[in-house]
């Protein structure tokens, strides 16, 4: 039997700060899913490109309740796109955005703050969410969502009765190295669980053996985690029987802003992505790349799968940890060099000068 693994795509506009300081900041759409430097995406286009090239499905879960600020245009026009590339598009809900809901909402902010958590919500609450995302997804003429993801995978029981009660019978809502869920009945490391009559299928979570707590538990992200953490899960994954192996990403992890607005390629997770998506494509008889879509009706047929919590040697863990601060320093030093061009080209300009 091969090795299930699932690629998924949170698909989200920004807030942007709105929220601090609202005569400042405004909420970003199309720019963070698109992430363009003149042309070129490096958020969405690479995403679609790279698994066209090696012959990848992936999974996008696109949030809906953005609707309520930029209206249906802005998002529908990416999900439609995303579905003409042949993906899966599954529903997304961060719940902050009917916030905007309220035409008071800046005075409303000096009493009252935004939640955009899942957790301590009634049930029917939960249910009018989803229901409101469906509905946004109907308007967008994207197909009826079967799994859901909550924002910032937060998530408890009540969600569940809510999905059960909505007919939505799949949910990727546990990523445990991200949020840990108070129910111990959430606390799920991968596989694939039954919570009520939904089938919970989490991102995977692994421990870095040997670091210090609070670095030790990781869920797998293509920006978090280095290739080679990537590749020794996948290969002890596939010894061990375990999976769906379920890894979580965002179209802006693969740019990066500048204090422009501006958007650059993030060099290392898109190699991170290119070597995952080569790996997958090279071993089809060991593993199968699937979506959420596409296996609903096996996955709500079949029995709880428990995963056996997996893990990385602390040589791999350390390096993973070295990789992303290396990548965070690259990309702000390239992004100092870039202000610090924009700075001598305005004074040239103003000297008479050409632009440096």
């Amino acid at each position: 039997m091969k090795t299930e693994v699932c690629i998924t795509i949170d698909t989200e506009f920004d807030i942007a700060g709105t929220f601090v300081d609202p005569a400042r900041f405004a909420p970003i759409a199309e720019s963070n899913v698109l992430c363009r430097e003149g042309e070129q995406s490096h958020g969405l286009g690479f995403l679609l490109s790279t698994f066209a090239e090696h012959g990848v499905t992936a999974t996008f879960f696109v949030e809906a309740l953005n609707s309520i600020y930029f209206g249906d245009e802005p998002m529908k026009q990416i999900a439609q796109e995303i579905v003409r590339a042949g993906h899966d598009v599954q529903l997304h809900l961060h719940p902050v955005w009917t916030y905007f809901s309220d035409p008071e909402w800046r005075a409303r902010l000096a009493h009252t703050p935004p939640n955009d958590s899942f957790v301590g919500r009634s049930q029917a609450d939960v249910e009018r969410l989803i229901e409101q995302g469906r509905k946004i997804f109907a308007r967008w003429s994207i197909a009826d969502p079967v799994a859901l993801r909550t924002g910032g995978l937060h998530v408890d029981l009540n969600v569940y009765q809510a999905m059960q009660a909505q007919g939505m019978g799949l949910a990727s809502n546990v990523g445990v190295g991200i949020y840990r869920p108070q129910a111990e009945a959430l606390q799920l490391y991968g596989g694939r669980h039954r919570v009520h009559s939904v089938v919970e299928v989490p991102v995977l979570t692994y421990r870095r053996s040997g670091l210090p707590e609070r670095f030790r538990e990781k869920t797998l992200t293509v920006t978090g985690s280095s290739w080679r953490e990537i590749k020794r899960l996948l290969s002890t994954a596939r010894r061990d029987g375990v999976g769906p192996v379920v890894l979580l990403t965002h179209p802006h992890e693969f740019a990066k802003s500048d204090s422009r607005g501006g958007w650059r390629a993030n060099r290392m997770n898109q190699e991170r992505l290119r070597r995952l998506c080569e790996f997958l494509a090279q071993r089809r008889d060991e593993f199968e790349i699937v979506s959420f879509g596409g296996r609903a009706d096996a996955w709500r047929q079949s029995v709880n799968v428990p995963a056996t919590i997996l893990s990385v040697p602390r040589f791999d863990g350390l390096r993973g940890l070295a990789e992303n601060i290396y990548n965070d320093w690259m990309l702000a030093v390239s992004a100092c060099a870039i202000c610090h061009a924009g700075a001598l080209a305005v004074q040239a300009a103003s000297n008479g000068l050409p632009g440096v």
